[in-house]
């Protein structure tokens, strides 16, 4: 195991010097508490037992903060030693010196432990050698012992020391002066509290009672898997997206039967790791209230999203649906069909070939202008899954906000649609379904974009929005009476136009 462990900490110090995390590592670790103290505007070293937990939070901030720039992790990172048990003591402090020699430590590991899951594999190692880096025997190493710990700290500075970095310690532990648990928790909650950086860092959605409940060797095999399901999801993107001159997607061209072949072998291997995750739902579905894993169809038709999704962005760049219609229409095509496109490769005995031809038909379809025959409920369905898949692959801060308001607009336009397909059955019930099926969507859209505490505000925001949009058309006289669909249209762009605000401006308030 020793020879395993100096592999792997050897590759994880090469492609450590290549992140910016790292930098920031240096940075920090070569800070004095002056200098911490100085940035801070701190009058002195001088501390009392009422404020030294205040200071403590405020450095571990600072220095976060300068690094982290998204405040869901920010607030993660600053809040996850409380969730398993840990708490400041503001009687261990004697000085400020302490206070903020403990908060930098705290900060830094907790850096070393969101950059790990980032540099255990190599971003150039194809997905089916994923398994040569042994990344078991580094995270066995990683959360079972402080002895563990401390031989991987070892063998981390004598590689980074051979790498020319002598004056930069590796600390895998969070917990440290200040903190205080009940001696018989420690070790427990220690190892869940690694265990939630690490997956938090994957990018993978956890359920946080499920992490508490599993024993030690569950644990190393769930961030592992964790880790390979983060890195074979970058590969599958990178591999669509191409780079350079290699951009087999690149519109007009919709691939080849070699990188099909690759984008098989690594959804193979996400497949693989996924089906290891116990406590993550992102590849789970329920039905009647159970949770089941994704069958092989739903990975298909993962892929297919990710086709559809690289194809949307060009769509974007090349300014809109109006000049791209053909593009447009070939999205459409994709999006709407991709269940049905996934069980029939599910079921093809060379899926490289079913692929090219399922591409092949869908480019001639689309330059006949055909679109896609699914209902109106059928395509309402796509478009919040479509957002929902998007959401859990990416944090939303890293999602253009061009794009969120597509989305939103693309799920209020199916409403249009299942409206006007019910509208005969529906009577002169029609505008109370839109506004409830409008709202009801509102929420469920909040809840994805991470803004689920502005729902309340969704009927005055949609309602000045309706207000201000019909004045504004009245006074240049563009309409003087609105007949049943133009008043269903205006009901929904009420409700989109009030959704994109409100997302909008919880994408945009300041951390707390």
């Amino acid at each position: 195991m020793t020879s395993d462990l100096k592999l792997t900490t050897r590759s994880v110090v090469e492609n450590l010097r290549n992140t910016l995390l790292y930098r920031a590592i240096e940075e920090w670790s070569r800070k004095s508490a002056f200098e911490i103290r100085e940035e801070l505007g701190l009058a002195s070293f001088s501390v009392t037992s009422s404020d030294s937990v205040e200071m403590y939070r405020e450095i571990k901030k600072h220095i976060l903060s300068q690094t982290v720039h998204d405040d869901e992790t920010l607030k993660f990172l600053m809040d996850v030693p409380r969730w398993v048990g840990f708490n400041l003591d503001a009687e261990e402090f004697q000085s400020g010196q302490q206070v903020i020699g403990a908060a930098k430590d705290e900060a830094v590991s907790l850096l070393w432990l969101w950059v790990i899951p980032k540099v255990a594999i190599d971003p150039i190692a194809a997905p089916e050698d994923f398994a040569s880096y042994d990344i078991k025997v580094f995270i066995q190493n990683l959360i079972s012992s402080d002895e563990s710990r401390s031989k991987l700290a070892s063998q981390m500075a004598a590689d980074m020391l051979h790498r020319g970095i002598s004056d930069i310690v590796f600390r895998p532990n969070p917990i440290g002066r200040g903190y205080a648990i009940d001696a018989s928790m420690t070790a427990q909650r220690l190892r869940s509290l690694i265990a939630l950086v690490l997956m938090k860092s994957s990018g993978c959605p956890f359920d946080l009672d499920e992490v508490f409940t599993i024993d030690e060797e569950k644990l190393i095999e769930e961030i592992t898997s964790y880790i390979i399901v983060m890195h074979a999801k970058t590969t599958l993107k990178n591999q669509i997206t191409g780079g350079g001159s290699r951009k087999p997607f690149d519109w007009p061209l919709i691939g080849n039967l070699n990188i099909y072949g690759r984008l098989f072998s690594t959804l193979e291997v996400l497949r693989q790791s996924a089906a290891q995750m116990s406590t993550c739902s992102m590849f789970k579905n329920e039905y009647d209230g159970e949770k089941r894993m994704w069958s092989e169809a739903d990975f298909l038709s993962y892929l297919v999203q990710n086709i559809a999704d690289h194809y949307t962005n060009t769509l974007r760049v090349r300014h809109g649906k109006g000049k791209n219609r053909e593009l447009s229409l070939f999205i459409d095509l994709l999006n709407g069909e991709r269940r049905e496109i996934a069980q029939r490769l599910a079921d093809s005995g060379d899926r490289a070939a079913a692929l090219a031809m399922e591409l092949s038909i869908f480019i001639q379809r689309a330059r006949t202008g055909e679109k896609p025959q699914i209902t109106p409920e059928r395509r309402f369905g796509v478009v919040l899954s479509s957002l929902k898949q998007r959401v859990e692959d990416d944090k939303l801060e890293d999602i253009q906000a061009e794009e969120i308001i597509d989305k939103v607009n693309d799920a209020f336009d199916a409403i249009v649609g299942v409206v006007e397909h019910h509208k005969e059955s529906l009577g002169e019930e029609s505008e109370r379904f839109t506004q409830a099926l409008c709202f009801e969507t509102s929420y469920r859209l909040l809840q994805l974009l991470k803004a689920g505490d502005a729902v309340m505000d969704i009927p005055w925001v949609s309602r000045f929005i309706a207000e201000e949009s019909a004045r504004t058309d009245i006074t240049a006289g563009e309409i003087s009476h609105l007949d049943d669909e133009h008043r269903i249209r205006r009901i929904v762009s009420a409700y989109a136009g009030g959704v994109t605000y409100l997302v909008l401006q919880f994408q945009n308030a300041p951390a707390s």
